[in-house]
């Protein structure tokens, strides 16, 4: 992704309201053992059902409806909130944390709607008629059984890039953790603390390694092109 491309993505307005909920909760918010034991539950949900959906997003001119999307037509927006939802319990954060959910629910409604009126003009009658039995948000019991099916693939998981989400939820979560036993419980560092630190550093290396090694590999081939 180029820098201006990337710009752009942080720019968009759902990812801009979280840079200043995103310095509060740094600053000002830490986990307790209760409050993390409820939410991180929620994180895990929302991890499953983004990497769910992600073996089985086909993003360009094909309509999804297999997997997670037989049976709710946003799966990935439900996992994101779902991973925000558990935040707000993990770290405690009272009326502040609901206020942001209730503005990030505004802005996906925003989103989800626009992106409806694109897949109807891209998919006409095939979309409306998906839309009308698949539920928005909120999942249903009964699969859509129309439409073209294909199998869960990891490699679509990687071609989405979806670890690197999971990698930096982890890694995000590790440093709220590690927040709670020092600034909160005030407990010594122990074995424990030393895996936590040792598995972010290890969850960073490989993802900064990643980029590294398709970087190398785009150099190479801008190279061998020009040779």
């Amino acid at each position: 992704m180029s820098i201006k491309n990337r710009l752009k993505r942080w720019f968009k307005l759902r990812f801009f309201v979280t840079y200043p909920f995103g310095l509060f909760v740094l600053f000002f918010c830490s986990p307790t053992t209760e409050s993390f034991n409820s939410g991180i539950w929620f994180v895990i949900a929302g991890l499953i059902m983004r990497l769910w959906a992600n073996g089985y997003a086909i993003k360009t001119h094909k309509l999804t409806t297999s997997g997670p999307y037989s049976i709710v037509r946003n799966p990935l927006y439900l996992g994101t909130m779902l991973i925000a939802i558990g935040f707000m319990i993990l770290l405690d954060t009272s009326y502040v944390g609901l206020v942001f959910i209730i503005i990030m629910a505004a802005v996906y409604y925003r989103t989800i709607r626009y992106e409806e009126r694109a897949l109807t003009e891209k998919h006409g009658k095939i979309y409306l008629d998906y839309k009308d039995k698949v539920p928005m948000i909120l999942p249903t019991f009964f699969r859509y059984k129309k439409g073209e099916k294909w199998p869960f693939s990891f490699k679509r998981i990687i071609e989405n890039k979806e670890y690197k989400l999971f990698i930096w939820v982890i890694n995000i979560t590790i440093i709220f953790r590690l927040k709670g036993y020092f600034l909160i419980d005030h407990e010594s560092i122990d074995a424990k603390k030393w895996f936590l630190i040792a598995l972010f550093i290890i969850l960073a290396a490989i993802d900064i390694g990643g980029e590294i090694f398709k970087w190398n590999k785009k150099r190479a081939k801008r190279m061998g092109n020009t040779q």
